[in-house]
């Protein structure tokens, strides 16, 4: 079962895995991603794609929630 860090992206089964050394820094995490991208080449001959992400239509937008219960006049007198 794998586990938390960044993980081999080239096949499902691969179990391997590569810890962020220290949370709260991002030279460590560009560390860690270089380590994957390193393995996923050597080990598989695999490169990643970076695909575009489109923009969210308003069809994709989240649903406003509003509260539920009566309703106030909110009209001035």
């Amino acid at each position: 079962m794998r586990t938390s860090g960044l993980l081999c992206r080239a096949t499902p089964d691969c179990e391997t895995a590569f810890a962020v050394t220290h949370s709260d820094s991002m030279e460590a995490l560009r560390d860690a991603a270089r380590r994957r991208d390193e393995h996923e080449l050597k080990v598989h001959g695999y490169t990643h794609v970076v695909r575009p992400v489109e923009g969210a239509t308003p069809f994709q937008q989240p649903a406003v929630r509003r509260p539920r219960g009566r309703r106030e006049d909110l009209t001035a007198v």
